[in-house]
């Protein structure tokens, strides 16, 4: 009988133990004194506290703090969290994130070494009027001077989101201003434009404040033989002032190249293929063919890139970018070439929604 009685204890001790290694979860420690609740542990499975916390700042676009202080008072249900969000009114009903952001402002920086460009994107103009959202815009504009030099013209979207300012990490900083705003607003990219030596002129398209507006360019002038650096400061000056002329012109004609060197071998060879084939069509000699398809790649040039389209500043002699810039550099005894440029306008290439408003006020008003 005490065999037994011993046989039976250590069964209930490797059941025990059994049952502790292939549910962990409930073991439990002693309760300390006066402790109201035992807590229990969580399936691996599920979402970590950061992810839920990740996900409902996705959906609401209220703040780290907001969000954490309702998940922790609804025993961590995102759904309840939600809702609780709304009845504070830190979330929108709708999920902003799935919301077309077209419209927006681009944020202008430069510096001794280059011209930087951050585009912030809002669903609505009205929000891009806003004092908020163009403070926003500056503070990235800043944190994008202060980012190490990239290799290539593009800056990185998430360096300049985890990128630390006064207010916070910049993550945050947007979207404590989607939540004032009510709109989903995003970073949707930026770029550096190197002077290089050069000397660079901006110019911003409907500007709504120094240095943010709806379209911005900048152009590097470069002279031949003498660094611009070595002109008097008003020489100087004079030179920049003719980049911003410049970019003016990139803003109203849109070149997609700056000179016959820099044309997109792809796009070149299709271009031919169409020019050839309108000429073959002709049937004309091979030998005035030829003389068709260069005078007609010529008048491509001419449209596509910077230096050889018509000046619009010009309209006297109708120059050439490349021949206006020269006769400007002239009396200051340098011979000056556009070396580069960028333009970027708020929103381009963005799908945009097209909204049905008669459909939308009869479903308003539940017609």
């Amino acid at each position: 009988m005490a065999f037994l009685r011993q046989l039976a204890a250590s069964s209930k001790r490797i059941a025990s133990s059994t049952l502790v290694a292939q549910f962990p979860w409930r073991q439990t420690a002693p309760l300390a004194c006066g402790a109201q609740h035992v807590q229990t542990a969580r399936f691996s499975s599920g979402p970590s506290q950061m992810e839920l916390i990740k996900q409902l700042r996705e959906k609401s676009g209220a703040g780290i703090v907001d969000v954490k202080k309702s998940l922790a008072a609804t025993n961590w249900d995102p759904e309840e969290a939600f809702q609780d969000l709304r009845k504070r009114g830190l979330a929108a009903a709708g999920k902003k994130a799935d919301r077309v952001a077209a419209e927006g402002l681009v944020g202008v920086s430069k510096t001794s070494d280059g011209v930087f460009f951050v585009e912030m994107n809002s669903e609505t103009d009205f929000v891009a009027k806003n004092e908020a959202f163009q403070g926003l815009v500056s503070k990235i504009s800043k944190a994008a001077v202060e980012m190490p030099r990239p290799s290539g013209s593009e800056l990185s979207v998430e360096d300049l989101k985890n990128a630390d300012t006064p207010d916070g990490r910049m993550s945050d900083v947007i979207a404590d201003v989607a939540l004032a705003v009510r709109e989903n607003i995003r970073l949707r990219r930026g770029f550096w434009l190197p002077t290089e030596g050069g000397i660079a002129g901006t110019y911003i398209h409907k500007s709504v404040k120094e240095g943010q507006g709806n379209i911005a360019c900048a152009v590097v002038m470069k002279s031949e033989g003498k660094a611009l650096s070595d002109l008097d400061k008003s020489v100087q000056d004079q030179v920049e002032d003719l980049a911003s002329k410049v970019a003016m012109h990139v803003v109203a004609m849109k070149p997609l190249y700056l000179n016959r060197t820099t044309v997109d071998s792809s796009a070149l060879t299709s271009e031919l293929d169409v020019l050839r084939s309108q000429a073959e069509a002709s049937g004309k000699p091979p030998q005035i063919i030829e003389k068709i398809v260069n005078g007609r790649l010529n008048k491509y040039y001419e449209e596509v890139c910077l230096v050889e389209q018509k000046c619009v500043l010009d309209d006297k002699d109708g120059k050439s970018v490349k021949a206006y810039v020269e006769a400007a550099g002239k009396p200051w005894g340098v011979k000056l070439e556009v070396a580069g440029y960028l333009r970027v306008q708020c929103g381009e290439g963005i799908q945009r929604e097209e909204k049905d408003f008669a459909a939308e006020v009869k479903a308003t008003a539940g017609l």
